[in-house]
């Protein structure tokens, strides 16, 4: 009348995909992978904190040639008053 079946573990898609409970290929190319993008993501870091040096150092010498523009004009601004200043001073 009725038969029983056995049940059998569906793991084609996990064949298919190269995941096997024993494969070592697998496990080494997770590895690679996994190596390989942690010296990607250190190389991003270490590019960061280069241009970010890059990026402070323009910053800081934009600013100091806008404090001597500043001076400069102040300067200016000063020879111009004592000039036109009545009395002289």
């Amino acid at each position: 009348m009725t038969r029983s079946m056995k049940l059998q573990r569906d793991d084609g898609t996990r064949y298919s995909l190269g995941i096997s409970p024993s494969s070592d290929d697998a496990v080494g190319s997770h590895r690679k992978f996994a190596r390989r993008f942690a010296e990607g993501i250190g190389k991003l870091a270490g590019n960061a904190k280069r241009d970010r040096r890059k990026e402070d150092w323009r910053t800081c010498h934009k600013i100091a040639g806008g404090c001597q523009s500043m001076r400069e004009i102040r300067v200016a601004g000063n020879s111009f008053r004592r000039v036109n200043r009545p009395g002289g001073g």
